[in-house]
């Protein structure tokens, strides 16, 4: 009877074998095909943790937990809004004048430069230029696809920031539910551990927000100057933008950087040439000196897992990998001094 009713177990641990991997399998294709929604979830939830510290202060100021959340999105969006409404016009303009005039840059070089000059003779190429400018609006009138493309690709993203902001709202609002109905699902015997962890590690998100904010104004102070000192029209506007970008981990300033540098062309090409330089060293400058000193501040990791960090989890998961990435490096560190250590130094 023992023979026998070994391969019956043997076979019945191979079927439950198969069945767990089958439903392991489905369930990781479906984490697949929901990805984007999980990754709009993720930064719902991790942007939620981080503003739990200003929603904390305005509750010490006797608003309660919905009005000051309500104060902080609404203050965010006023100023988004009044912020589009200063900059957009007038960069509009800049960009029509700087496709205007070219031509004209294009030429003022070649008469300073003998083999610029001799290029832009035998390649014809400011009469180039004018009939490209020329043929814009009829480019755009016969490439309707591409332009309901374009205008596809904005709403969408649109609808995610949206998405985003009404989940951060409603994470913000449960976050104390959340956290409570978290350390549930951990073992009673552990979960003083645990709550022990958590609350290190979410202040530890809230000082990393904190801390991209600081490298924020950083980088919109230090462009406004040079912007108002070389003389690019709209520096405030501008280093406004240079700021907002600069919430992005490692790519912001270039990202705030394009609207300056179309501008400083737009009215002269060695202004252009001049701030083109300026944020190419300071993006340098912000990703080697100024962002690892002070997130080591604020999240009490070296300016080497700083940048590591960033790095790694930019190449992982793009811009969602390098805002977490940090965070999630302090977080290790965290569960490494607390748990792993003691537990080997105890074995």
């Amino acid at each position: 009877m023992a023979r026998s009713a070994t391969p019956q177990v043997a076979s019945a641990t191979v079927v439950r074998i198969v069945v767990v991997a089958a439903i392991t399998l489905l369930g990781l294709y479906g984490v697949y095909l929901v990805r984007n929604v999980l990754v709009l979830v993720l930064v719902a939830a991790f942007l939620a943790v981080g503003l739990d510290p200003a929603v904390r202060r305005l509750e010490s100021l006797g608003l309660s937990r919905g009005l000051a959340i309500t104060s902080i999105f609404v203050g965010v969006v006023a100023f988004l809004f009044a912020f589009a409404l200063a900059v957009v016009p007038p960069l509009v303009d800049q960009i029509g004048r700087f496709g205007t005039d070219l031509p004209r840059f294009v030429q003022e070089v070649s008469e300073t430069n003998p083999r610029v000059r001799e290029f832009v003779a035998e390649n014809d190429i400011p009469e180039k230029l004018k009939q490209a400018v020329s043929d814009v609006p009829n480019l755009i009138g016969t490439s309707f696809g591409d332009v309901v493309g374009i205008a596809g690709s904005v709403m969408g993203a649109v609808f995610s920031l949206l998405t985003v902001l009404i989940l951060t709202i409603y994470f913000a609002l449960s976050l104390s539910r959340i956290r409570e109905g978290s350390l549930r699902l951990v073992p009673k015997s552990k979960r003083a551990q645990a709550t022990e962890l958590m609350d290190p590690i979410l202040q530890k998100i809230g000082g990393y927000i904190a801390g991209q904010i600081s490298v924020a104004l950083v980088a919109g102070a230090l462009s406004f100057i040079f912007l108002a000192v070389v003389g690019v029209p709209f520096p405030v506007a501008l280093a406004l933008w240079v700021a907002i970008a600069a919430l992005i981990p490692l790519v912001g300033a270039t990202i705030g950087a394009v609207p300056a540098v179309v501008v400083a062309f737009a009215t002269s090409l060695g202004l252009g040439v001049a701030t083109l330089v300026y944020f190419i060293v300071y993006q340098q400058i912000e990703n080697y000196v100024i962002a690892p000193r002070v997130m080591t501040r604020a999240v009490d990791i070296s300016p080497a897992a700083v940048l590591l960090a960033a790095l790694i989890g930019g190449s992982l998961l793009g811009f969602v990998g390098a805002l977490m990435a940090i965070p999630a490096a302090a977080s290790i560190k965290l569960i490494i001094q607390e748990v792993v250590l003691p537990r080997a130094e105890t074995a």
